[in-house]
């Protein structure tokens, strides 16, 4: 049996055995019809699937996203899935402004906040040379020599800054409005990243978003040891492809076909159900599919080039 294997199975069942102990101590402290939560950018995609989930255990939810309609069509189907209480509010995560209303209105009308779910987030997937308007020209002296030209006098700044903005900074400032408010509120306060297998393995077409992936993990898993006195749990999610419209509303989109094979990709249901019992139990880093998630990372620390060549292969890139 390939040893990658079987490391992999005794990591997924000690995992479960160690978690299955912290899912009844949470269930138990907050009960899933007394639960109260908010869930940050949820008109689409895996958010709204994990709102519609937390609905159907009569939960609390406050709703947070940009698009008004699309909110208060979910708000509805939240209440008719048996929602306990549905708050919407319309805002921007990068805004203090709008996250302070989350505040308010939870503080006022819920008397507080359990569990947070953040799944705002934005995709780049071009690569890093291409979004800057940089293109290489080989010497002609046949070496393996280049020339850089810059098409256009445009750069990959204003990309790269919303993208790290949305998955990264607008997540530590959801953290320092709202985490203080759970802390003081709740038995047990959860607080949910959903990242992506790019915060653990890079890839080509992705260096952006893979970095902006890499710095919620940088964070994260700094602030869980800091929050651990205060009885916060704080737990990633990294899911591979998703069927989603992440990719369709990438902030370097441009035009012609997105590198990266969609074979295989994940139902938004699949991932919010795994979110929800990823948050009950309390666990530190989930990856989905787990086998993948696990041997992909094992793969970087014991076969780096392997990964590299895998990437290469699934994001056609030579």
């Amino acid at each position: 049996m390939n040893p990658i294997t079987v490391v992999t199975g005794l990591a997924v069942l000690g995992t479960y055995l160690y978690t299955a102990k912290k899912n009844q101590r949470r269930l138990a402290a907050v009960p899933a019809r007394k639960e109260r939560v908010v869930i940050l950018g949820c008109s689409s995609g895996i958010g709204r699937e994990t709102a519609l989930t937390y609905a159907a255990r009569g939960a609390s939810l406050v709703l947070f996203a940009r698009r008004m309609a699309m909110l208060e069509s979910l708000e509805q189907e939240c209440k008719d899935r048996g929602a306990t209480k549905v708050l919407v509010v319309q805002g921007d995560v990068g805004s203090q402004v709008d996250l302070e209303k989350i505040k308010t209105r939870s503080r006022e009308e819920l008397g507080g906040l359990d569990t947070a779910i953040y799944c705002a987030g934005m995709i780049s997937v071009r690569p890093f040379f291409e979004a800057c308007n940089i293109e290489f020209q080989k010497s002609s002296d046949q070496k393996s020599h280049y020339t850089a030209i810059e098409t256009k006098s445009t750069s990959s700044y204003e990309a790269l800054k919303k993208i790290t903005d949305i998955n990264y900074f607008a997540a530590v400032e959801a953290t320092r409005v709202l985490l203080p408010l759970m802390i003081e509120t709740s038995d047990m306060p959860n607080w949910i990243v959903i990242s992506s297998m790019a915060g653990k393995v890079g890839a080509p077409t992705r260096a952006m978003y893979a970095g902006s992936k890499h710095a919620v993990h940088g964070f994260f898993d700094s602030l869980r040891v800091e929050v651990e006195k205060y009885g916060v749990h704080v737990g990633l999610v990294c899911p591979g492809t998703v069927d989603t419209e992440l990719r369709a509303s990438a902030v370097d989109r441009g035009t012609g076909e997105i590198a990266g094979s969609t074979k295989g990709k994940l139902s938004p249901q699949s991932v919010a159900s795994r979110i929800v019992a990823a948050s009950d139990r309390r666990e530190r880093e989930v990856y989905i599919p787990v086998m993948f998630g696990y041997a992909a990372v094992w793969a970087k620390l014991v076969a780096s080039e392997l990964v590299d060549w895998a990437a290469k292969r699934k994001y056609s890139s030579a």
